[in-house]
């Protein structure tokens, strides 16, 4: 009696595609994204996001400027009340010099905003059993950030239609429930928390999860638990300063 042949089944490798292409597919087919740039260098999609976030947040910051000037004024007026010898004289030399750093180095903030993003990613993804590198996990925060050039474009566009009036937190332009409640009149807390359900925080957290199901080789199931918890690790700043805010 001979013995059956054995069939080895070989999975193929995924086809190239120019980082053109991959741009276009991240919002249309992400599995194959994610497939395709596994191994691949970080730095095209780490300096598109950067750069063309940075161009946009440059060329409309005049228009936006209202909502830094919100910002600003509501947290000064808290650091002067907590501390006394903080004048109005200093904290107008504060708004300017936070004025040049927001408008000329948000491209080198969204690299460091990246970067961390990638060692969660890495370090949230071994929790779920996932055995994607460190470089796997920064090439799955680059491409997963790609939905907030999209949010800056809808921010600057908001800029220019929204009455300045209404211009008077970051969430105001945000695509979440927060954009329909008042800055200070609402609870501090549950205002963030409104704000985390933002249309491009979901969509990043949808493709961190399933950039960690494909590079790191996880089940649907522990993606969606890695994404549950980076979601909520990246709530817990803007949680802790609005808890101390009250």
């Amino acid at each position: 009696m001979t013995e059956p042949a054995v069939v080895e089944r070989t999975v193929p490798a995924p086809p190239n595609a120019s980082f053109w292409e991959d741009l276009i597919d991240i919002f249309l087919s992400p599995v194959a994204v994610f497939r395709r740039r596994q191994g691949k260098s970080v730095w095209p999609p780490l300096l598109f996001v950067a750069l063309s976030i940075a161009v946009i947040f440059f060329l409309t910051f005049d228009t936006l400027s209202p909502i830094f000037d919100a910002e600003f004024t509501r947290n000064a007026a808290k650091q002067m009340a907590a501390n006394p010898r903080l004048t109005p004289e200093v904290m107008e030399q504060g708004r300017k010099f936070a004025g040049i750093g927001a408008k000329y180095f948000s491209g080198v903030v969204m690299l460091i905003t990246m970067t961390i993003l990638g060692l969660f990613t890495w370090l949230l993804g071994k929790i779920v059993g996932s055995v994607a590198t460190l470089a796997d996990a920064m090439n799955i925060a680059a491409w997963s950030y790609m939905p907030r050039v999209l949010g800056s474009i809808a921010g600057a566009v908001q800029g220019l239609l929204m009455d300045p009036s209404k211009l008077n937190s970051q969430l105001s332009i945000s695509l979440s429930p927060a954009r329909f409640m008042d800055a200070d009149a609402s609870n501090p807390v549950l205002y963030q928390i409104a704000g985390r359900f933002d249309l491009m925080t979901i969509w990043v957290t949808i493709l961190l999860g399933i950039g960690v199901y494909v590079m790191g080789k996880v089940s649907k199931g522990r993606a969606a638990s890695f994404a549950v918890m980076i979601w909520i690790l990246g709530a817990l700043p803007a949680l802790r300063a609005a808890f101390l805010a009250m």
